[in-house]
């Protein structure tokens, strides 16, 4: 029988997500959008990045948060990922106008992502938010090569450029383009 991840702790829908459960973080999302959306108001004004990059950056601090949570280290889940997620904004807000951040100027909105919207809340949407979720990682898991999806994880798990060569032994030459390759595929899985 499948877990009822809405029972769940925070901290093990962490866990959860370490382990590769995509609907764990599908829960953590859902819980943590106001969250996401608070943070991202606070950056406005005239040079702010869209705020559909902040959610998105949001979101990407919250699945690094999930990813990178420790229990020994005595904060509880909600304070980690709510520092997580403003320093990843933050750090777009600060790179938003530089050259160096093609990164984030070439990402894609969350609300365009497959159809993906936000759930209102209620089970059904809940169950429609985790139904179209699969349906989109089945995609991108069918379209992009084993080193693009290696790539993606480990974007989309914060790694920095600095650890991917020394850690991983892929070049940086090679995880840019495979990021770059990445990025083009899953704009066409968009249309």
């Amino acid at each position: 029988m499948a877990e009822d991840y809405r029972e769940l702790s925070d901290d093990r829908l962490a866990a959860l997500v370490r382990g590769g459960a995509a609907e764990a973080f599908v829960e953590l999302s859902t819980r943590y959008m106001g969250l996401v959306r608070a943070r991202a108001a606070s950056f406005s004004g005239p040079g702010a990045p869209e705020k559909e990059d902040l959610f998105q950056e949001g979101f990407l601090g919250l699945y690094a948060a999930a990813l990178s949570f420790q229990e020994s280290r005595g904060a509880p889940f909600s304070a980690y990922a709510a520092a997580c997620v403003y320093n990843r904004m933050a750090s777009a807000a600060r790179s938003h106008q530089s050259f160096g951040n093609r990164t984030l100027n070439e990402s894609l909105p969350l609300d365009s992502a497959s159809g993906l919207s936000a759930p209102a809340g209620g089970p059904e949407d809940r169950y429609e938010l985790r139904e179209s979720f699969h349906a989109m990682w089945k995609g991108i898991e069918q379209t992009l090569s084993p080193l693009e999806l290696r790539v993606l994880r480990l974007y989309l798990g914060g790694w920095r450029r600095e650890e991917i060569e020394e850690r991983t032994g892929i070049s940086l030459r090679s995880f840019d383009n495979a990021l770059h390759r990445v990025r083009a595929k899953l704009r066409k899985l968009d249309t």
